[in-house]
């Protein structure tokens, strides 16, 4: 998963965003989940929080932002729902 926070004014698009990562990342570095924050969370000494993400997960009852899962078939990045949640629980959805 990647945490993100985006500039002001811009918008996520999970068409584009598929066409980056793709072009520049391997198969295996793609993150297969974005969650867009509207600011990043940091400890004491300047470093990201990054036990409170983990323990969330990619629930999307559980997480209140914007959360997006990669759709290699449809080469897009969509939006997590409750239902595409249940098939990757059930290994329906393949990750």
């Amino acid at each position: 998963m990647a945490c993100i926070r985006l500039k002001e004014n811009c918008e996520f698009s999970g068409e584009n965003t598929y066409k980056h990562v793709h072009a520049h990342l391997p198969n295996y570095a793609r993150p297969r989940f974005i969650r867009i924050k509207s600011a990043i969370e940091l400890t004491a000494t300047f470093k990201y929080r990054k036990v409170q993400l983990m323990e969330e997960g990619f629930n999307p009852a559980v997480i209140k932002d914007c959360l997006y899962i990669l759709d290699e078939k449809e080469n897009t990045y969509v939006p997590m729902t409750q239902a595409i949640y249940n098939s990757v629980k059930k290994h329906h959805f393949r990750l």
